[in-house]
């Protein structure tokens, strides 16, 4: 957002023939100005809680670091757990409520999210290469968000490369119509069935009104959607007559 110039008035007392006198001074600041105010408040408010951190924990770091042998705060914090339960100490186990770690999980997937698709992967990878057995409640929210996020961005990136949108993934026929699909294809094999199967309008003249037999080949009036799931998008290309046979069952479904 752009900054216009701004005028701010001051009053700047002065002596004047021994009487005080009230000037008035019009400073104007640019965006440029306020960018710089902004960021060397910060800078000294961070040099302020750096200065005051290393005064309070400055020495206990250094203690820790060379009594334990770490300078990882989680490695060093399960030494101590460990040697203490060791001379039987009781340790009180730190524990959030469901809703508190709701809000953590949403507070650390918006940080993954923004930092980029990359950094998305590297934390589902990271989670799933420690198993769901594995995983705090805190992580399994955060690993299945960010997998669901995961999925979506591949996904647009697959439609956008047939030239579709991302808008269909919230289209809601869509969405309807590929879950009662086989999990295992691709939204790019998802949304190709779905163009293939979507009803399209159809005007025929009394010429093309013909009546024709076709031959027995196997395919039947009615799939359940278990049935539907089995099949991929190869064998409806190979049998015209299957995927009209699985889109006149859809509207039978519940």
């Amino acid at each position: 957002m752009q900054v216009e110039p701004t005028e701010f008035t001051e009053g700047v007392e002065t002596e004047k023939e021994g009487a005080t006198v009230e000037e008035e001074k019009g400073l104007k600041f640019t965006q440029e100005d306020v960018d710089r105010f902004v960021k060397d408040r910060l800078s000294r408010q961070e040099q302020k809680i750096r200065e005051e951190y290393e005064q309070k924990y400055g020495r206990l770091e250094m203690v820790l670091k060379a009594g334990l042998e770490t300078d990882n705060v989680e490695e060093a914090t399960q030494k101590l757990t460990d040697f203490y339960k060791g001379q039987g100490v009781e340790i009180p186990e730190t524990k959030l409520t469901a809703r508190q770690e709701q809000i953590l999980a949403e507070a650390e997937v918006r940080d993954v999210i923004n930092d980029g698709y990359d950094e998305i992967v590297k934390y589902v990878d990271k989670l799933a290469e420690k198993g769901a057995d594995n995983m705090s409640a805190y992580e399994k929210l955060v690993f299945t968000r960010l997998a669901e996020e995961r999925g979506r961005q591949e996904g647009m990136k697959e439609l956008a490369k047939i030239g579709v949108g991302k808008e269909v993934l919230e289209d809601n026929e869509f969405k309807e119509f590929s879950s009662k699909l086989n999990p295992n294809l691709s939204i790019k094999e998802k949304y190709e069935m779905y163009e293939k199967m979507k009803p399209k309008k159809k005007i025929e003249t009394i010429g093309s009104m013909k009546t024709s037999s076709s031959k027995d080949n196997g395919v039947k009036e009615f799939y359940t959607i278990e049935e539907a799931r089995k099949f991929t998008r190869e064998d409806l290309d190979k049998i015209p007559e299957l995927m009209k046979a699985i889109e006149t069952s859809m509207a039978k479904w519940k």
